[in-house]
């Protein structure tokens, strides 16, 4: 086994633990791990099962750190919060979601707040609570959040000027350009500014499948991260400046939209692959997955089970992988390439991701592989009409291709919605149950490439 192997196995047995997440179990483990490393034979195994525990220990360390939290203390009583605006502030339909420290304030949605101003809030603190079945607790700990607090007197202290002063004059600029009907589409899709989006779109865009158009992920990641690389390369730069300069690019990006958990996945998966290229060494998508999901994990244990946008992106990327190829051939009687290519990648990443999409929402859309056969040949095209809008305002030409684009999406989008038969329901279980021979057919297509993930 070679040490790359070796690497993912550990990293695997992490993940797993992040799973079991039990702490007893995690010390039992641990210990268990230490004893079988004595034999030099079995060192291999006894890393494996520490690695499962340091999992363990992980979740719990987190889940500890909620529970200490001295705000529990003050749930519904009247508090001061005073410190700098932490993350990005986020427009949502009729209110403004700003995170001042562990506290999630929601105050008007026409608020001039923004990220680094300094401010004091005053108002009642709420700690998050289960709601029916909804963790809304864990949810919002995963970013790092104990309570909340409804639009509180706020006074700003002070202010400075930083990278989202960027992102909000883009946004302006996308505004004064674009049709008002089409501008909180680009702006979600390149920005990340999905707040402007009406509820009747957003219900649109839900029914339709294309959810995902909208909230920065892989795709964009990958769009941007070429499009980049192509001109790093076309103004002089050898090709490993522009695979470093492209990686401190892709981050920059990253960190303007927000940070979401699928476009930091994305990142740190094409870097890896940049990297790899810029030591001349080959890479395997699978190893670069599973090493990106031990990374973010290690970091932020809670977005395992807590964060769907995380657990789709993970899911979807898994299933190009592992089937697109075989997509690929049962499409074969497509004679165009690229449309082939396009309707595999699509199949394999709505299959794997379908039993998540049913336990979250409880139906799933019939029309989204079609009406994402259709939009997708034209997404990356509208991003990078939408960046070059960005970055060179002064081409306003370029703005008209765009909207036309933008509607011709729109259109397909709300006609696919409005059908009949656009969204089933059907349980889980049933889902499931369909899965396992389907599963086993992944396997035996792919046990050379699974087994201890690739030569």
């Amino acid at each position: 086994m070679t040490s790359s192997q070796k690497l993912i196995l550990l990293c695997l047995s992490f993940i797993g633990g992040i799973c079991f997440a039990s702490y007893f179990f995690a010390l039992n483990i641990f210990i268990l791990g230490i004893i079988i490393m004595i034999d030099k034979r079995l060192i291999l195994v006894g890393l494996c099962i520490i690695f499962f525990s340091l999992g363990c220990f992980r979740v719990e360390n987190e889940v500890n750190k909620i529970n200490q939290n001295p705000l529990l203390s003050f749930h519904e009583k009247e508090i001061i919060v005073t410190g700098i605006i932490s993350k990005e502030v986020k427009q949502k339909d009729e209110k403004t979601e700003v995170v001042l420290g562990e506290v999630l304030i929601f105050t008007d949605k026409y608020s001039f707040l923004k990220y680094g101003d300094e401010i004091k809030a005053r108002g009642t603190l709420r700690i998050a609570q289960k709601i029916d079945e909804f963790d809304y607790q864990g949810y919002l700990a995963k970013s790092g959040i104990v309570g909340t607090m409804a639009y509180p007197e706020i006074e700003i202290i002070g202010s400075s000027s930083n990278i989202y002063d960027f992102k909000e004059k883009s946004s302006q600029k996308i505004r004064e350009l674009m049709p008002p009907s089409v501008s909180p589409l680009l702006e979600a899709m390149i920005l990340g500014n999905s707040g402007r989006i009406s509820k009747e779109t957003r219900d649109i865009l839900s029914r339709s499948g294309t959810s995902h158009i909208v909230a920065i992920s892989g795709m964009h990641i990958v769009i941007f991260s070429t499009m980049i690389f192509w001109l790093l390369l076309n103004i002089g730069l050898w090709r490993k400046q522009a695979l470093v300069l492209s990686i401190f690019f892709i981050f920059l990006y990253v960190f303007i939209v927000g940070c979401p958990a699928s476009a930091l996945r994305a990142g740190i998966m094409i870097s890896l692959l940049f990297i790899a290229e810029i030591f001349d060494r080959k890479s395997f998508n699978l190893r670069t997955l599973v090493l990106t999901g031990a990374i973010l994990l290690l970091f932020n244990p809670l977005l395992l089970r807590y964060d769907l946008g995380f657990q789709l992106s993970f899911l979807a990327v898994l299933g190009i992988i592992l089937t697109s190829s075989t997509f690929n051939h049962w499409f074969s009687f497509i004679k165009w390439r690229k449309v082939r290519e396009i309707v595999s990648v699509t199949a394999s990443a709505q299959v794997f991701s379908l039993p998540v999409l049913i336990s979250s929402f409880g139906y799933f859309s019939v029309i989204s592989f079609f009406t994402n056969v259709f939009i997708l040949p034209i997404l990356s095209v509208v991003m990078v009409l939408g960046i070059l809008i960005v970055i060179f305002p002064f081409v306003f030409i370029l703005s008209i291709p765009c909207s036309l684009l933008l509607f011709y999406l729109l259109a397909v989008i709300t006609f696919s919605a409005q059908l009949p038969f656009a969204v089933v329901n059907i349980p889980i279980f049933l889902i499931l149950l369909l899965y396992i021979p389907f599963l086993y057919f992944v396997h035996r297509s792919n046990k050379k490439e699974l087994e201890f993930l690739g030569q």
